[in-house]
């Protein structure tokens, strides 16, 4: 769910990226492209509608509540939430980052973990960044990727967002990856209801913003929305190996696009996202 939400401040990006930038998606695997540009997408009237459909749920219900949960919840208290919540999706970062090979990464991974579970009490602060070991994101979509394994059609979920055939089965896979899923405890099914519940509200705060402008600014908000998850799945997938710098990076939602109440100031006069 996190991953997915974050195309939608990817989308933002986009809007101010340099033309040559959005020309270089031509790089994309040609089996994910098709008449529709970056993203192959067959099934784009059915997506369209499903767009559609989102947007007034959206509208109706998941902006009005993350407006409220900002406006009564303390910037610091929101992003203790955010670290507790990537916390618990470390274990899995850590499957896909062995299944791709990527050892390092995979021992930061677990580092991190572990560092976060006990000084950072169970992950509300991210004691492990401020020790110069960085988060990264790692789903079963990704290992896919870089495995060969083409994207397929492009899908648009409501309420999820934008996936593909790939992507959307390897979210399936990385719940057995989650030790939550096989937890065995009083009120586990509740505790895994409001886990979920929590990530999308905590995701769509962030997301306020961003959200606005891409309505406010972009001409057809689902053709951005689709080439901007294009660039976004294909700069995860590379991990940074042999990426192109021309085109912005959509890892994590950048702090200009932050809820500056989310943004702390350093000593030094810079800033760090909790």
């Amino acid at each position: 769910m996190y991953r997915l939400v974050l195309t939608a401040a990817a989308c933002t990006a986009l809007l101010s990226a340099p033309a040559q930038a959005q020309q270089t998606a031509s790089a994309e695997p040609q089996a994910a492209q098709g008449p529709s540009g970056n993203v192959y997408d067959p099934w784009e009237p059915l997506n369209r509608r499903l767009y559609a459909i989102h947007d007034g749920l959206d509208r109706a219900i998941l902006e009005p509540t993350a407006k409220a949960y900002r406006a009564v919840t303390p910037g610091w208290a929101r992003a203790g939430v955010r670290n507790v919540l990537r916390n618990a999706g470390e274990p899995v970062t850590f499957a896909n980052d062995v299944l791709q090979g990527e050892f390092s990464r995979a021992g930061s991974t677990f580092a991190r973990f572990g560092i976060n579970s006990t000084f950072g009490l169970l992950g509300t602060v991210d004691v492990a960044d401020e020790m110069g070991i960085e988060h990264h994101d790692e789903d079963f979509g990704q290992t896919l990727g870089r495995w060969g394994v083409p994207a397929g059609p492009y899908v648009f979920v409501p309420l999820l967002g934008p996936t593909t055939l790939r992507d959307g089965f390897g979210r399936g896979v990385d719940t057995q990856f989650d030790p939550l899923t096989y937890s065995d405890f009083d009120d586990a099914d509740e505790v895994r209801a409001g886990r979920a519940g929590l990530t999308a509200l905590s995701v769509r705060t962030s997301l306020i913003d961003p959200i606005q402008d891409l309505r406010d600014t972009a001409i057809d908000p689902y053709t951005t929305i689709r080439t901007q998850y294009g660039y976004a799945r294909r700069d995860a997938i590379a991990n940074g190996h042999g990426h192109d710098e021309s085109l912005p990076q959509f890892d994590e939602i950048p702090d200009s696009l932050r809820d500056p109440a989310e943004v702390q100031p350093q000593p030094n006069g810079t800033e760090e996202t909790p």
